[in-house]
């Protein structure tokens, strides 16, 4: 078409802007080239970047859980532990009463005896003193009585002016 006389052709953008828009949408060799490249591109990019962060990733994930689960053990074994020594520790403490308490009963008889020991001996002594206290009393007496009858005499002597004998009147 040839625009004679200066005619214009009566085209708008409307008109243009569908015709564009026919030719994007529309199902060429290009779409398929997209479509492979796209899925190339998937492809490339599992095995080059996406598989060997999700490994890292998985083996991260991994070995924490696998921490955890052994910081987990190691606290259920030190509180197994720590159960079990507390346990031996009331045993232990529990065993150190009941020797104590035997080892003071023990103390406790043992005085008992001593101070029943002591009462005896000092009951012998008593006795003992006693004795001889009445058998140094009997002897004191019969020491007073022999000074007492020898100085009875003296004074009878020297009051009467004559000898006079112990033994009695002469």
């Amino acid at each position: 078409m040839r625009w004679e006389r200066g005619e214009k052709p009566s085209v708008t953008t409307t008109t243009i802007g569908l015709a564009l828009a026919g030719n994007v949408l529309s199902i060429d060799g290009s779409f398929l080239f997209v479509f492979v490249s796209i899925f190339v591109l998937i492809f490339v990019l599992n095995r080059t970047l996406f598989k060997p962060i999700n490994r890292v990733l998985d083996e991260r994930e991994r070995l924490g859980v696998g921490r955890l689960a052994e910081a987990q053990r190691l606290l259920a074994q030190y509180e197994e532990r720590l159960a079990g020594y507390e346990e031996q520790l009331r045993a232990a403490r529990a065993e150190a009463y009941t020797e104590l308490e035997s080892a003071r009963r023990q103390a406790l008889a043992g005085r008992a005896r001593s101070i029943e020991e002591m009462r005896a001996e000092t009951a012998r002594l008593i006795e003992e003193a006693k004795s001889e206290v009445s058998r140094q009393a009997l002897a004191a007496r019969g020491n007073l009585e022999a000074e007492a009858r020898a100085m009875a005499a003296t004074i009878s002597t020297q009051i009467l002016n004559r000898p006079v004998t112990s033994g009695g009147n002469q």
